[in-house]
């Protein structure tokens, strides 16, 4: 079952500009005005069916927890720094570029890789735009990308590099 909008909506536009398929979209058609703003040109939000791909990022996001899951129960809100966020797998990338090109945010680029492969670049993702859709999981074949943990600092460094301090060089 695809995501549903609640009557209890409050118009805020926190899920719209993060649906990675342009489903959600706030419509005069209903005839429900936004909780609380009755008068003041709020609208209610609904979700295109056919073109939600239930990855809950709209509920995480929505302050008053109006959207539906697809096992029928609210999602709860989740503050943007603690949601899981996509993160590759460097020795699984394979630089194929289909997760670059399927990023709606286009928070995925290429980037030289750390270590020594038969290719020069892999996919690298931007944290701070990430709203962990997963269409870069669903794409790659190779298992490189992943959205099913949280994503620590020490998951940027290259392998064997969180033994060294990161500072400013001084003198060279």
């Amino acid at each position: 079952m695809p995501h549903f909008i609640f009557s209890d909506c409050i118009g805020c536009d926190a899920c719209f500009p993060v649906c990675p398929t342009s489903a959600i979209r706030g419509d005069s058609g209903v005839g429900v005005t936004a909780k609380g703003f009755e008068g003041k040109g709020r609208e209610i939000y609904v979700i295109t069916q056919s073109l939600c791909i239930d990855c809950g990022v709209c509920g995480k996001y929505c302050p008053v927890e109006s959207i539906q899951d697809k096992s029928g129960g609210r999602i709860t809100n989740i503050k943007h720094k603690e949601m899981p966020k996509a993160f590759v797998i460097e020795e699984n990338c394979t630089g194929c570029v289909w997760c670059v090109d399927i990023c709606p945010f286009d928070c995925i680029v290429m980037a030289r890789s750390s270590v020594e492969r038969d290719h020069s670049q892999v996919a690298v993702v931007d944290q701070s735009n990430c709203v962990g859709c997963r269409l870069c999981v669903e794409i790659c074949n190779k298992g490189a990308v992943v959205v099913n943990r949280h994503v620590s600092e020490s998951d940027y460094m290259a392998p064997g590099m969180a033994d060294f301090v990161v500072s400013p060089l001084r003198a060279y």
